[in-house]
């Protein structure tokens, strides 16, 4: 490496601090994502369609490919797939319930845009969550890291988002629902949550959740230079409280 790879110029200040420092040494300015921009080779969409069909076909080769240069292009894909999924699923419920009117397009296309808020979350949550866990292991992975392959490892869950819309659609019961008399309305999710494609989604969200930390995992290992129980640690412990948090929401009454 030569003596210019290894500078960063502060945008602030114009001095070149070293490669490394996410703080200006002489003006004290973040350099992270100039440090970042540096490091990361730029990604472009036709590399991350190459990404999320060697996650499903070669997923070891994808696992170092997105640990050593991550990218959030490929994650705003999975965000928009997911929200997708749930509008869809709502859409299932409100056909089931004989709920036919010019209004459900208009009903599908705000539930896409505000379902895109859980997924976004759950992102940015499980990322702060599984990098805290690591930095108190010892990680030193940076942020655009830890998001990159946290964003990718949500790829089984985007596949158990579309499966379950498909399955509400198919395989839902069909009711005739008074939509403006609440408890009608709310003994009828009882009976989706408790019908056989209710818990059958819910088995799909589990194993989504429990193949994306075995995914992270793979990704989390090699980022933070970890041993298997390190990286197993950091990712197990934000899953299972999601998991825990699904089943609360699935089983609350």
């Amino acid at each position: 490496m030569s003596t210019d790879e290894a500078l960063i110029q502060c945008p602030i200040c114009k001095e070149n601090a070293p490669q490394g420092y996410l703080l200006c040494p002489f003006c004290g300015a973040d350099l992270t994502t100039i440090y970042e921009t540096k490091i990361f080779p730029p990604v472009g969409y036709k590399e991350v369609w190459g990404r999320i069909k060697s996650l499903l076909t070669k997923p070891r080769s994808a696992f170092q490919d997105i640990s050593s240069n991550p990218d959030s292009k490929g994650v705003i894909l999975f965000i928009f797939a997911i929200a997708f999924g749930i509008a869809l699923q709502v859409f299932a419920l409100l056909m089931h319930n004989y709920f036919f009117s010019w209004r459900l397009p208009i009903i599908f296309i705000f539930m896409w845009i505000f379902s895109m808020l859980l997924p976004l979350s759950l992102w940015l949550f499980g990322s702060f969550a599984i990098r805290t866990t690591a930095r108190l292991l010892g990680s030193k992975a940076s942020r655009k890291q830890i998001r990159g392959v946290v964003g990718y490892g949500m790829l089984p869950l985007t596949l158990a988002s579309l499966f379950n819309a498909i399955l509400y659609i198919i395989a839902l019961p069909w009711n005739r629902t008074n939509i403006f008399n609440f408890s009608d309305v709310l003994f009828t999710m009882t009976g989706f949550r408790n019908s056989f494609a209710g818990i059958f989604g819910l088995i799909i969200n589990i194993l989504g959740f429990i193949i994306s930390g075995v995914y992270i995992v793979f990704m989390v290992k090699p980022v933070n230079n970890f041993s298997w129980i390190e990286a197993t640690i950091s990712t197990g412990l934000p899953v299972i409280l999601f998991i825990a948090l699904l089943l609360t929401y699935y089983f609350a009454a």
